[in-house]
């Protein structure tokens, strides 16, 4: 099969540039205030140290194991009808795991002493952040041996390389759920069953990013898209929106049981403060209406299929969103059950200031410029 790169000089190409350089340029700039003034502008505090930027980390590295995964229905599994996509969702799978590292960065106040975490680390791998560290170096590195060995249709090595990345990635998303579920003080997040859903969620987000990122390119450079093919995507989706309905089903059940006499917990879950996130973004446009589409004919349709992974994105962006912030926000347990004192039973709200969203914004705009240039600059869509 033969690939081709793009002419990239077209009017619509030039201003997309244009408008994820504006969103970069804010982010450099919000980024180097930070650097100068500090996270005084931040809506983070002590009580509850993680916002949006790294609500958006674990989105984006997830997307990117996510990505990881089709991209090797290939060359791994051996899946030729998904070969034409296997390029451009193994580059798409590295850039947006680059955009969550450079989020890292800025949300470190001295983010340069990130290499502290590789000197000390060695001596204390029993930290998961610790250990992190070095599954995303190891993570990095497989997907861009695999990438340079797909796009030298190297096949042997593509599908070793491919395995690799995908213990890799599997590790990775498994870690990511570990730094949650292990916290016995959080009773939002003290669960076993956050790794496995941590994986599910990824490949849900890695899979609707490419089947967006497709659509758009498709229809910008005027080439049509192998409907079987983007729906069997669909089908693919279907499958782990299922798994991850039921899922999300039983963990509230649980808690809900667990924990009916308590004043928090399940209470401030389900009916707080951040409740229109679960219920309307996570259960209602996440799950309900993706699933209704995918069901019915609009979702044997390339945009019928392309408008539940829009909804999905958006649903994991919100599942995101309600494990990260309503687990800090909560009254810290010293065991299940039992509150720190001090903290006088009372939970903390957070908003999202507009420095953190800058952060974001330019982290998007990076991914997008780098997406358009390596459509420029490499062969990664089909000829034909």
């Amino acid at each position: 099969m033969e690939y081709s790169k793009i002419g990239g000089k077209s009017a619509g190409y030039y201003g997309l540039i244009i408008l994820f350089g504006i969103l970069a340029a804010i982010g450099v700039f919000e980024f180097l205030k930070a650097l100068q003034t500090g996270h005084g502008d931040f809506a983070a505090s002590d009580r509850v140290p993680w916002g949006i930027p790294i609500v958006m980390i674990e989105l984006l590295k997830g997307t990117s194991v996510g990505l990881l995964l089709v991209s090797t229905f290939g060359y791994v599994f051996g899946r030729d009808e998904y070969k034409p996509i296997s390029r451009v969702a193994a580059f798409l799978a590295l850039i947006v795991f680059i955009g969550a590292m450079a989020t890292v960065l800025g949300d470190l106040g001295k983010p340069f002493r990130f290499i502290n975490i590789f000197i000390y680390g060695v001596a204390n791998l029993n930290s998961v952040f610790a250990l992190n560290a070095f599954l995303y170096s190891g993570y990095f590195i497989a997907s861009a041996a695999y990438l340079w060995s797909v796009l030298g249709e190297k096949m042997q090595l593509a599908k070793t390389t491919g395995i690799i990345a995908i213990v890799m990635a599997a590790l990775v998303a498994t870690a990511s759920g570990l730094i949650f579920g292990f916290m016995t003080g959080r009773e939002l997040w003290f669960s076993p069953l956050l790794p496995l859903l941590f994986m599910l969620v990824d490949m849900i987000a890695g899979a609707s990013l490419l089947i967006l990122a497709l659509t758009a390119t498709a229809k910008f450079t005027s080439k049509p898209l192998n409907e079987k093919m983007m729906t069997g995507l669909g089908r693919y989706l279907l499958f782990l929106v299922v798994i991850v309905a039921f899922w999300v089903l039983i963990e509230n059940l649980v808690r809900i049981y667990g924990h009916w006499q308590g004043e928090t917990g399940w209470k401030f879950f389900l009916g707080g403060p951040y409740s229109s996130v679960f219920w309307i973004g996570q259960v209602l446009l996440g799950i309900i209406i993706p699933l209704g589409i995918l069901l019915s004919n609009a979702g044997k349709t390339v945009y019928g299929v392309a408008s539940a992974s829009f909804l999905l994105l958006t649903g994991v962006l919100s599942e995101t969103f309600t494990l990260i912030i309503p687990g800090q926000d909560l009254t810290q347990q010293q065991v299940v059950g039992r509150a720190m004192m001090g903290f006088e039973g009372q939970p903390a709200l957070y908003s999202v200031s507009g420095a953190e969203l800058a952060l974001v914004l330019g982290v998007i705009g990076a991914i997008g410029i780098l997406y358009l240039a390596g459509l420029r600059a490499i062969k990664l869509l089909p000829s034909h």
